[in-house]
């Protein structure tokens, strides 16, 4: 009778034990996910609020504009939020890019 109320606390305590790690596995795995989602929909708002800004600046200063693939851009802001996460400091690669509007503008030919 005593070895089977053990054999059966046992077996709750081992299920119970394998149950909660399943959980906590999930619960890191969704954490990813959501990161990862988070970061996707910051870049999609990053890519296109640069198109805004390129487009009102050479609206403002009276040159036609340049639009680059707003899915690379895209891609570029994510890598960099992601860097920026995991290290808390820019990539090299950000670093050493400077903000290039004025290649975006050239002058209207039409002036």
């Amino acid at each position: 009778m005593a070895i089977d109320f053990v054999t059966i606390v046992t077996s709750a305590a081992v299920g119970g034990i394998v149950g909660s790690g399943i959980n906590f596995l999930g619960q890191v795995l969704e954490r990813k996910s959501r990161r990862k989602e988070l970061l996707l929909g910051k870049s999609v708002e990053l890519a296109i609020e640069r198109e805004r800004f390129v487009y009102q600046l050479a609206k403002d200063d009276n040159r036609e504009a340049i639009f680059g693939d707003p899915a690379i851009y895209c891609a570029t802001y994510y890598r960099w939020l992601e860097h920026l996460l995991d290290k808390r400091e820019l990539p090299a690669e950000a670093k050493e890019k400077k903000p290039e509007l004025d290649s975006s503008l050239q002058p209207r030919r039409d002036c």
